[in-house]
């Protein structure tokens, strides 16, 4: 294999494990983490403060074999996310729409309380992290409780944010909680060119803060509007607005279109907004919205 620039960390390392070496000698401890599997070699090192040139050089004289034991146990275990100290991690069980029952807090509560753990967090994204996890403990809190790892991080779509809509809220307009939920369950997990996070909102009051997510789906008198390319983050974007009065059974359709498109045309580590503002809304559009109508006529 030709390691370049745009190589990803975790091709490199599946192709040769022993590279895993170079990778913690250099600085970067993350192995483990998919976020950081999916980076590419340039974009490795420049989070990491590595020099790229001697990293690739460095790379590429390795010769094959297999990651040492050392390098394996310092490597960051799966579906964790490393904290501030360095040495401890977090999990982040996934709940669907932030909607749970008794039994599967009190298994939360036996876990993080059996391993030690620094706290519970309730996250913005609706979901429950289990913060201050020694990595040996990671795998067989995972276990206990009953749960795969997960989609907390790495290049694929996330957690579905919901709110009540018209399940529990006097305000609600349309069913969120229903679409929400199948939406998350078609596509949790997704792989994807770069993140992906989705909000479904049951009215214009917009609790689960669908203009600052990817795909955001957002409840009226007359159906769902869709936006897309929004986010928060160091790069704050409001999402567009793509199609309005869309019927609760078209949704699903569009939605399936748009992650589509994005799955065939944006550039790797490129969120959806980002796409947007490089090839037109209008494109995106004329993809989506044209063959949906085509679709119904």
């Amino acid at each position: 294999m030709e390691i370049t620039k745009d190589s990803t960390v975790g091709e490199v390392i599946k192709n040769n494990p022993k590279t895993a070496e170079v990778f913690q000698e250099m600085g970067m401890k993350c192995l483990g983490c998919p976020s950081a599997a999916g980076e590419t070699i340039a974009g490795a090192a420049e989070v990491h403060g590595m020099d790229v040139h001697l990293l690739l050089e460095k790379l590429q004289s390795v010769g094959k074999g297999e990651m040492s034991a050392e390098t394996k146990a310092m490597a960051h275990p799966h579906g964790a996310v490393l904290q501030r100290d360095k040495k401890t991690y977090a999990i982040v069980p996934h709940i669907p729409g932030g909607i749970t029952d008794p039994q599967t807090l009190r298994r939360i509560a036996d876990v993080a309380e059996k391993y030690g753990a620094a706290a519970i967090k309730v996250t913005s994204a609706q979901r429950i992290a289990i913060v201050g996890l020694k990595p040996e403990d990671v795998e067989p809190a995972w276990s206990e409780l009953g749960m795969d790892p997960g989609a907390a991080v790495g290049l694929c779509l996330r957690s579905v944010k919901i709110c009540p809509g018209t399940t529990f809220c006097k305000r609600g307009q349309q069913d969120s909680v229903s679409l929400g939920l199948e939406i998350d369950r078609r596509y949790h997990g997704r792989e994807l060119p770069g993140k992906m996070k989705i909000a479904v909102s049951g009215c214009q009051n917009s609790c689960s803060e669908p203009a600052v997510r990817d795909i955001g789906i957002m409840g009226t008198p007359r159906g769902f509007s869709i936006m897309v390319g929004g986010n928060a983050g160091l790069r704050p974007r409001l999402g567009d607005i793509l199609i309005e009065h869309v019927e609760p059974d078209e949704v699903l359709d569009i939605v399936d279109r748009i992650l589509d498109f994005y799955q065939q045309n944006a550039k790797r580590n490129e969120r959806i907004g980002r796409m947007i503002d490089r090839i037109g809304l209008e494109t995106l559009r004329s993809a989506v919205v044209t063959t949906h109508d085509e679709k119904l006529n």
